[in-house]
């Protein structure tokens, strides 16, 4: 991975990735790394994970944290975050990446299939932003006599909205309306981690050329990009490296509480 920020810019910290297995979370955690992040990586495949995490090492960045998790489940979040400090002592950054579609229309569309949906986008976003917060910032933030935690150390949330929220999307009532609640979701952690001095904002991708897009089929994709002002759908790199900007303080250390449009004009705020 190329870097797109100068030579070791996160080098000391420690960022959780979701989603690390494939698709935009794996291009994240090997971008962040590759400015010397360590990186817990956090997805259901633990033989992936370790995969990703030889790769990473292999590639001279620091050797990630394998932390498989289902992001669905409390208890495992919880270990995932414990685990994670256990090995570095921090957290710095969270990355909430991970993601499903069901898509069927609503008069198709089962109740499991929905809170499925639901579960993974909105429920893994929260559990983890409540465990990075309740394991270690407000740990940090008691300790300093609840006063605002002006260290200078970077802490920032980036979390994952979609164009879709905005648009709406035939088929995805679920994955619409957990993208719609994580954009206000975003808005209230920012406000609420203030006083940690912790950075909260989400990006609103397009259309992305992962595994996931590939099975709408060629034809629907080359119709998504022509609708973009780029004319182009996105690659992986285009959503981590501008996620490397955003965990970059030096760049973006006063933007907080924005859902940043990241689609190529296919909608414009």
């Amino acid at each position: 991975m190329d870097r797109v920020l100068r030579e070791g810019a996160f080098t000391g910290e420690t960022h959780i990735v979701t989603g690390a297995g494939q698709g935009i979370g794996n291009s994240v955690a090997r971008a962040l790394a590759a400015h010397g992040a360590t990186v817990a990586l956090v997805d259901l495949d633990e033989g992936r994970l370790k995969e990703v995490q030889s790769e990473i090492a292999g590639s001279g960045a620091p050797e990630p944290i394998v932390a498989p998790a289902n992001v669905t489940d409390e208890e495992a979040v919880k270990g995932a975050v414990s685990a994670t400090l256990e090995a570095t002592g921090q957290v710095n950054g969270m990355v909430n990446v991970a993601g499903v579609t069901r898509d069927a229309r609503i008069t198709k569309k089962s109740y499991e299939d929905f809170k499925l949906v639901l579960a993974v986008h909105l429920h893994g976003t929260f559990l983890f932003t409540r465990e990075v917060a309740a394991q270690h910032w407000h740990p940090l933030f008691k300790e300093n006599g609840n006063q605002p935690l002006d260290d200078g150390v970077n802490r920032y949330i980036v979390n994952f909205s979609s164009v879709s929220a905005r648009n709406g999307n035939i088929g995805q009532i679920d994955y619409t309306a957990a993208k719609g609640a994580i954009e206000a979701a975003t808005r209230t952690t920012a406000r609420e981690f203030a006083g940690y001095r912790a950075r909260c904002n989400a990006i609103a991708p397009g259309p992305v050329n992962t595994p996931m897009l590939a099975e709408v089929g060629p034809d629907v994709i080359a119709g998504m990009g022509r609708a973009t002002l780029t004319g182009r759908i996105a690659e992986v790199e285009d959503m981590s490296h501008f996620i490397c900007a955003l965990a970059d303080p030096k760049i973006s250390g006063y933007v907080n509480g924005q859902v940043i449009q990241v689609n190529g004009g296919m909608y414009l705020a």
